[in-house]
């Protein structure tokens, strides 16, 4: 049977020349067989060659193949020409609502890049996120795989010594299973690559198994448990001088490169190379198709997202990491409810805190008393008492047998001595970490030890998540104080912002929780401001995504720092109250889809003090330099822009009104001197109030609805913005109504909200 392809593909004629039976779309209409759908995410920068190299061995089966190719929005392809992109590529938005069969992911040359440094590495994830759902079985290969292994297990890359070049001998780790069924003892496959993954690592993963290997070239095939992902590390599909185009690449560009092994006759580069890996390539892709797509896939393509479906929070957690804010943890009936949260659940069994908060309005925060010490060191001797007899006051309360005048006397010795005032800081999640493991009789770790910053004062994220799993390997229950760590010598450093939250997530992720719980003093992340609207509904479920968004526009909620360790391995965060723990609180996940959604939108966020620049030039939007003048001038005036909207002959810029203060005059000049605009205006007194929720694109009913409550109010918008993130819309308003705006659409999108009926 044939593979469908677009019509005029390049493949296809190259292709048919070699004899492989390809179908077009036009004469695959007239069949009628339910057809294999596949999802090709091309990221090599040779699309043609790779999609030709691709299209080849899934057309050797006897399976009717329906092929769609997938490209990346968030990075420029220099290579191919954009009509070939246009014509052939679809957009994640175009198909993450369709469901396929079968998905491959191709390597790409970036392997010496961190992943995080990818420029598409978040769209990424969230393509990977989504084939769990949508895609039956997906195939990665070579930097694919490395990319998969480390989102969906976080097993890292490692950088080899030289480069892996050539085609290698490799053999079956596991001959029982039907990836590899009719294959020889010994096989050939090329491989071009700086980096790799360690067997060790991967065999510490009980849901992946090792099927295939070279004793050069190191693992080759992994699959998981269920059959839904194999990991590729080699590239079967190469043509026969896709090595030498490589390695004659590489001579040009003056690297020096070795001959790719066994690949040239005698390793002589002047002779023709010898094939001996096709006819395994060829029956691997026929195995993948057959025994791992076709015979496995559900007739009804739709029902994909029901395989294997894993519930984001499980019934029952077997490892929790929970982190305790400053106000639950801030006196002694804090600490009770602390440990009776912890023993109320035997898979809690790290517990990160904060230093103890405000007990009542006027209090000073044990932090806060630490840094005035350090600023003012004439305070230090009366502060450090007053801390000293807290900790002692939560102690007697508690029956705990702690020294807290000779742990506060070691503090100023250690201080006096030249420790920093970094260290003074830290202190208060010390002391709190180690009444509170006193407390509950858990082990004490400090985060000096296992949290790890770089010179230059940027945490170094792969050596502190080996040094907290090693660490807590011999400890079943420990307390941790969260906010600092060290540096390599031993000084301790602090963390910005949000340091617990961001400690806590660094455990949760380093030892494969399976949810990082964040205590606080609110049963949730809230829907809107509570100093603008009285008791306002936590939202129950929302999306990292989401949570960022709210974040970028103002709210209040977890920092991106500590909601990054956990989002790249898949950790949910429930955030609840120390004070409600019967409450479900809200969880922050990657992907909704399995909840009921009770609310339109997931929350309100808003910020004031914009202003607003209009620029005026008949036929602006015909001259192609008109955005490159006019970001010269946004440059040299540092003036950033939030929002744009653009018209027929103007374009309108949102930006923060301290950026314009003493600007206005010289900005109207140097406009209309660089890009002959004929007005520009500036108006003030802009507030931007934004509504974020999954659902925002898809249902049109929510923009009438913040409509309708403005209008009700007679608030008039001045600015809108739908959001290219498509889970997103901002509209401008005069800030003498912010209040009142918030307001208005928090009641429009919660008062007929109802208890939802479980499924």
């Amino acid at each position: 049977m044939p593979i469908k392809v677009p019509n005029n593909l390049p493949a296809v004629e190259a292709l048919t020349r070699e004899n492989v039976f390809v179908m077009t779309d036009s004469r695959a209409m007239t069949q009628d067989i339910r057809p294999l759908h596949l999802l090709l995410l091309n990221l090599m920068p040779t699309k043609v060659e790779t999609e030709t190299q691709l299209t080849r061995l899934l057309g050797n089966t006897p399976l009717q193949i329906e092929l769609d190719l997938l490209q990346t929005t968030t990075h420029k392809v220099h290579v191919a020409s954009q009509e070939h992109m246009l014509a052939f590529y679809k957009t994640f938005s175009e198909v993450k609502d369709q469901f396929y069969d079968g998905m491959i992911i191709t390597g790409a040359p970036i392997e010496l890049m961190e992943f995080e440094e990818v420029d598409y590495w978040d769209e990424l994830c969230e393509i990977m996120e989504w084939t769990k759902t949508h895609v039956h079985c997906t195939f990665h290969i070579c930097w694919g795989a490395q990319a998969a292994l480390y989102y969906h297990y976080g097993i890292k890359k490692h950088v080899l010594p030289e480069k892996l070049s050539g085609v290698y001998r490799h053999h079956l780790d596991y001959k029982k299973g039907m990836l590899f069924r009719g294959f020889d003892d010994e096989f050939y496959v090329p491989h071009s690559r700086n980096t790799t993954v360690y067997r060790e690592d991967i065999e510490k993963v009980p849901e992946l198994k090792v099927i295939a290997s070279s004793d050069e070239a190191g693992v080759f095939c992994v699959k998981s448990e269920n059959d839904r992902q194999i990991f590729v590390m080699g590239h079967s599909e190469y043509d026969k001088d896709t090595l030498k185009a490589e390695y004659e690449r590489d001579k040009k560009a003056g690297l020096n490169p070795k001959v790719p092994a066994n690949y040239f006759p005698d390793d002589d580069d002047t002779k023709e190379p010898i094939v001996r890996w096709r006819s395994c390539a060829n029956l691997l892709y026929s195995n993948w198709l057959n025994y791992f797509v076709y015979q496995s896939t559900p007739f009804d393509i739709h029902k994909i997202h029901e395989e294997d479906l894993a519930k984001i929070m499980p019934e029952k957690s077997n490892l929790s990491v929970c982190k305790f804010g400053g106000s639950s943890v801030a006196d002694a009936g804090q600490f009770r409810k602390v440990k009776g949260i912890v023993d109320s659940d035997p898979a809690r069994r790290y517990v990160i805190v904060s230093a103890p908060g405000r007990r009542f309005s006027g209090d000073t925060k044990v932090t806060d008393l630490l840094i005035r010490s350090s600023d003012a060191p004439h305070l230090l001797v009366n502060n450090m008492k007053e801390i000293e007899q807290r900790f002692r006051q939560i102690a007697d309360e508690l029956g705990v047998d702690f020294d807290a005048e000779g742990q506060v006397e070691q503090i100023k010795k250690t201080f006096k001595a030249g420790a920093g005032i970094q260290y003074l800081k830290s202190r208060g999640e010390y002391l709190c970490a180690k009444l509170m493991a006193a407390y509950l009789g858990y082990d004490f770790v400090d985060s000096a030890e296992m949290i790890v910053f770089d010179y230059d004062g940027k945490l170094n994220a792969e050596e502190t998540d080996k040094r907290i799993r090693e660490e807590l390997k011999g400890h079943d229950r420990a307390v941790i104080p969260g906010f600092y760590g060290a540096y390599a010598n031993g000084v301790t450093h602090t963390f910005s912002r949000g340091g617990s939250d961001i400690t806590g997530s660094l455990v949760a992720a380093a030892v494969g929780a399976d949810i990082y719980e964040n205590w606080t003093d609110v049963p949730g992340l809230l829907m809107a401001d509570p100093r603008i609207v009285d008791s306002p509904l936590a939202v129950p479920v929302i999306t990292y995504k989401e949570l960022r968004s709210l974040s970028l526009m103002g709210a209040e909620v977890l920092h991106e720092d500590a909601v990054y360790p956990v989002r790249k391995r898949g950790i949910p965060i429930n955030i609840k109250s120390t004070n409600e723990p019967e409450e479900a609180g809200t969880l922050i996940v990657s992907k909704a889809s399995y909840y009921k959604q009770i609310l339109d939108i997931s929350g309100i966020s808003s910020k004031k003090g914009y202003a607003v620049i209009t620029i005026t030039r008949e036929k602006l939007n015909e001259d192609p330099q008109f955005q490159v003048k006019l970001a010269d001038v946004l440059t040299e005036l540092k003036i950033k822009v939030e929002k744009r909207s653009t018209g027929v002959d103007s374009v309108e810029l949102v930006v923060e009104e301290k950026t314009l203060r003493g600007k206005e005059d010289r900005l109207k000049a140097v406009l209309a001197e660089k890009t002959g605009a004929s007005s520009v205006e500036t108006r003030s007194g802009l507030a931007l109030l934004a509504v974020v929720g999954r659902k925002i694109q898809a249902a049109p009913g929510i923009s009438v609805k913040l409509f309708e409550a403005l209008s009700r109010e007679k608030i008039n918008i001045r600015f809108i913005d739908y959001g290219s993130d498509s889970i997103s819309m901002t509209v401008g308003i005069d800030d003498d109504r912010y209040a009142e705006a918030i307001r208005a659409v928090y009641r429009e999108f919660t008062t007929r909200v109802s208890t939802p009926v479980e499924d």
